[in-house]
């Protein structure tokens, strides 16, 4: 075995010269992998899986290696030293691989991030931060396990049943709710990370499509948000057009938002005591904590076996006292989750901001227990108070736990949005980049309806949004409840749409005929896309139109948005193992992103490109 190992190690030396000076650290990770085994390839799945190997390595030793402040204390600069270093294999490792132009894409925003951390930060502050980027690396599947995620866990996920191609003839209305969560993505990219394929129902692809920014345009009236359309061949049915509606909130800055009241209502019952969980969370609520302003109040209600007020309403400027209150949480106990959404919800209304932003953050692994009071008792309540304009955001932390409907549903029901934070990088995404989009609502209730011109269209199919359909009664329905757009938030949907021949039928029934009338043959359009929505607080709803021409662009003529969208539902559909995916392939879909990646400043894109290609691995086995 020792020969094993030795050859190994001259392999990964000749790849790495600097791995040299890790070789005490390496060989006892070695000799773990190489138990049982009598040969080793050095192909990417061994790679991946020593990586992993070595990432839990060093998180056991950080998160056990707490030094006290008083003995040390570090500067500034000494603090945001330590955290660039420790900091930076993991921001290479996420934007694509060891190389210089990957270190100068995430070089600025390491030391953005370590220039923002105060003088008392301490060396037992750093370790923590820079750890919780990418939390306790969960172990590589074993040998000859399939990589596809098994039953090891109580995580649950609904069934998706995917929509259809519905006849325009029959079905001539196509409603559904607009969805700004991405929880699906990060959790998507958790699973890869940790060396296996998501189970089917974890993709829900419209998450999968909306978790990037895209380059649209804002509003130019008096509406929150524009609409922009575009259509073009389907890359991945040569038969069939695909469709593009984006719709881009306008943006505000921070400083502009009215005053936020914040409640975080924290998870910390015993399931949470893991170093993606609580630490990562109390890491990410700092984040909050930091971009505060004198005229915002943070709340903190926390629950495990029962709920509690960690710390009453109390002012942005005072950071000390609530980062204190943070700092002094710990996990244990079983969860009352009921009980703490009540308190919560007390909390904010005691201090509501008439004019302002009151939300409750409510953090968790998922591992959430109404307590004696039935589901949809909790459920109405959530929905009685999102009357009263406190909305409900939801943070799902962590793996092996996660009740991924169960919070997706909680955040539905309380007007708000529901994400997945893996890393502390996420974390940022989520709370400070999209802090707008988070925390301020534009619109309220916003629902889609798009009526086919049968001369045009034969069939359509909306590509994911099946948890958000509704009825064709409900879009005029000013009582129905649906998604709400965020400051800044975008929202893209893909319909993939079969054409017509030109000479539309009536439907063949008995007691009635469908025959398409003369506007149809007149109006050179594909469809018209209506859209409601409400003013924040308001009851009525207001009504937009916006017909979509007959235009159909070239594909390699669209935009670099309608281009990486299109890219990203094919690898949903082929995660899905779709019976829509058609030609779509891990080639393909590397090929079109590869080259519509544009402007790409937080690297996201190209990190997408990463975990095309560890899919890609995983999938052939």
């Amino acid at each position: 075995m020792k020969d094993n190992i030795r050859t190994i190690l001259e392999e990964l030396y000749e790849s790495d010269p600097s791995l040299r000076d890790d070789e005490a650290r390496l060989i006892p990770v070695l000799e773990k992998l190489m138990k049982g085994r009598e040969t080793v390839n050095m192909d990417s799945r061994f790679k991946e899986e020593l990586r992993q190997k070595l990432l839990e390595r060093d998180q056991r030793k950080i998160y056990k290696r707490r030094f006290k402040p008083a003995v040390f204390a570090l500067s500034g600069a000494a603090a945001a030293l330590l955290a660039v270093f420790i900091t930076l294999p993991f921001l290479i490792n996420r934007y694509g691989g060891a190389s210089e132009e990957a270190a100068e894409a995430v070089m600025p925003m390491v030391m953005s991030k370590s220039a923002d951390m105060s003088l008392s930060e301490t060396a037992d502050e750093a370790p923590l931060f820079s750890m919780a980027m990418e939390g306790e690396a969960p172990p590589a599947p074993e040998p000859g396990r399939m990589a596809r995620a098994g039953n090891f866990n109580t995580e649950e996920y609904s069934r998706i049943y995917e929509n259809s191609f519905l006849s325009v003839m029959d079905n001539p209305l196509s409603t559904f709710s607009i969805d700004v969560d991405t929880a699906s993505y990060a959790n998507v990219r958790r699973f890869l990370n940790s060396g296996t394929l998501p189970p089917p129902d974890a993709v829900r692809i419209e998450e999968l499509i909306n978790y990037f920014p895209y380059h649209m345009s804002g509003p130019t009236d008096n509406h929150p948000f524009s609409i922009h359309t575009q259509v073009s061949r389907t890359p991945w049915n040569a038969d069939s057009l695909l469709l593009k509606i984006g719709i881009q909130g306008k943006r505000i800055s921070f400083d502009r938002l009215p005053p936020n009241n914040l409640v975080f209502l924290l998870d910390v019952s015993g399931s949470m005591n893991n170093p993606d969980k609580l630490p990562l969370l109390k890491n990410a609520m700092n984040m909050i904590v930091a971009n505060m302003r004198p005229e915002d109040s943070i709340a903190i209600a926390v629950y495990a076996g029962a709920a509690g007020t960690v710390l009453p309403p109390t002012g942005g400027d005072r950071k000390e006292a609530i980062l204190e209150a943070l700092d002094n949480l710990e996990a244990g106990g079983s969860t009352a989750g009921a009980q703490g959404i009540r308190l919560a919800y007390s909390l904010a209304g005691k201090n509501f901001e008439k004019n302002g932003n009151n939300r409750i953050i409510l953090a968790t692994d998922g591992d959430f227990n109404v307590g004696p009071s039935s589901e949809g008792e909790l459920v109405r309540m959530i929905e009685k108070e999102r009357e009263s304009g406190i909305y409900l955001t939801v943070l799902g932390f962590g793996s092996g736990n996660i009740k991924d409907s169960k919070m997706e549903m909680l955040a539905d029901r309380g007007n708000g949005n529901y994400a997945y934070i893996d890393t502390l990088l996420e974390a940022r995404k989520v709370l400070v980049e999209q802090m707008g989009g988070t925390f301020f609502t534009i619109a309220e209730d916003v629902k889609l309806q798009l009526e086919f011109n049968p001369v045009l269209v034969d069939s359509y199919r909306l590509i994911g949004y099946e948890n958000r359909m509704l009825a064709r009664e409900d879009f005029d329905d000013d009582r129905k409840d649906a998604g709400e757009l965020g400051a800044g938030h975008s929202v893209t949907a893909l319909y993939e749409l079969m054409p017509a021949s030109g000479a539309a039928t009536g439907s063949d029934l008995k007691y009635q005929s469908s025959v398409p009338n003369s506007e149809a043959y007149a109006a050179d359009e594909l469809l018209t896309v209506k859209m409601r929505y409400k003013e924040p607080g308001e009851g009525e709803s207001i009504l937009l139109e916006r017909p979509v021409e007959n235009r159909v662009m070239d594909f390699n003529s669209t935009d670099d948005d309608f281009r990486f969208a299109s890219a990203v539902a094919m690898w949903g559909l082929i995660l899905r193992d779709s019976e829509y995916k058609g030609m779509s392939s891990y080639e393909k879909v590397l090929d079109i992103a590869g080259k519509s990646r544009g402007d790409d400043p937080e690297g996201y894109r190209n990190e997408f490109l990463r975990l095309v290609k560890l899919s890609r691995e995983y999938g052939e086995w």
